[in-house]
């Protein structure tokens, strides 16, 4: 079947859709635990809603009238996000629905060889072993002033410095406390004299997963019914 399209978000809501009900499909086959693929699939899915349907999700969050991706985490909006999920956090601004997935798709983008043990972790995901053979949880990181190092970025230059740090403060999540600072013979981002990057952490289940796939790909797909209000939320994904 062709995909539904409008002269707005051409075939993404119809794919959001579509994305939800092989994630909601994938469940039903009871494969052994051994051959159970459904997490990384929900994690592939994931990020492929948070890039493919980029532009969808700034319509949406421009023009909803229910404010899902507006609402802070942790008011039942935002398809199970709470703030006890995020472990670490030194951006600045509310944590919203959109905030949150923002940085769950730099996350899942933009992957590096990740350690979480480091003070300074690098961008990315991976899994927390738990003994059982099988996935049972998810870290995703986001940290643009760190290196694949695990160490904050640095500028040979104090006039560099500061001109990264301006750029950062335009998107409106750096904390004003932060400097600049030397660092070793170099310079770096700095809160007193201590070395800072921003830094999120959130750790999701499986199953945390999976309901964040489902309710995301069914909010994206609203667009698709050729009656929508724009207001109403029905239930389009199983």
């Amino acid at each position: 079947m062709e995909y539904f399209r409008d002269p707005r978000n051409q075939i993404q809501a119809d794919f959001a859709y579509r994305l939800g009900m092989i994630a909601s499909q994938y469940r039903t086959f009871r494969a052994p635990a051994e051959e159970d693929f459904s997490v990384t699939l929900d994690v592939c899915i994931l990020q492929n809603l948070l890039t493919t349907c980029t532009e969808l999700l700034k319509s949406m969050a421009r023009n909803e009238r229910k404010a899902y991706l507006d609402a802070d985490i942790g008011t039942g909006l935002a398809w199970g996000l709470r703030p006890d999920m995020i472990s670490v956090n030194t951006f600045d601004g509310k944590l919203t629905g959109e905030v949150v997935l923002k940085r769950l798709r730099n996350a899942l983008s933009h992957p590096t060889s990740l350690n979480l043990n480091d003070t300074f972790p690098s961008s990315g995901y991976t899994t927390i072993p738990d003994g059982s053979g099988t996935i049972h949880q998810y870290c995703f990181v986001n940290s643009p002033d760190t290196k694949k190092s695990g160490h904050p970025k640095t500028f040979s230059q104090r006039q560099e410095a500061e001109r990264r740090l301006e750029q950062a403060r335009g998107d409106g999540d750096m904390p004003k406390d932060v400097g600049v600072i030397r660092y070793a013979d170099q310079f770096c981002f700095g809160r007193g004299d201590e070395p800072f990057a921003r830094i999120f952490k959130i750790h999701l289940t499986g199953e945390e997963i999976h309901a964040l796939v489902i309710g995301l790909s069914n909010h994206l797909a609203q667009s698709k019914e050729k009656d929508w209000d724009g207001v109403t939320v029905a239930r389009l994904v199983a």
